[in-house]
């Protein structure tokens, strides 16, 4: 049982990782829209590991680090499902196939879907 102290610390601690996380992906957002690609992770596995990684914007990884934080503080507080902006960075991810848009493209239209 998580007192009520440590509580209202978890919670703190989630809203700011989430201010935190949707600043980051707008402008991880950006960089991609402007051409920046890794984001998405569309052309994973063309490099090697080691040069993936070293090719990937500073913002996607600043991203990935909040990400990675924000899911631990999520499941300390027992949520199951990820934060909406995450959720749908996920999906867009996860589709795959050959009339798939460019990263850039999937940047834009999830910037124009935050904006809405």
């Amino acid at each position: 049982m998580v007192s009520a102290k440590r509580e209202a610390a978890l919670e703190r601690e989630r809203q700011s990782l989430e201010a935190a996380y949707s600043a980051a992906l707008l402008i991880a957002l950006r960089d991609c829209a402007d051409g920046k690609w890794g984001l998405f992770g569309q052309n994973g596995g063309t490099l090697p590991t080691s040069l993936e990684s070293r090719h990937l914007p500073e913002s996607a990884k600043r991203l990935a680090a909040i990400g990675d934080e924000l899911v631990t503080v999520r499941e300390k507080m027992g949520f199951v499902d990820l934060f909406a902006p995450m959720q749908r960075l996920a999906e867009l991810r996860a589709e795959r196939g050959p009339n798939q848009p460019g990263e850039p493209r999937l940047a834009q239209m999830l910037l124009d879907e935050l904006k809405a």
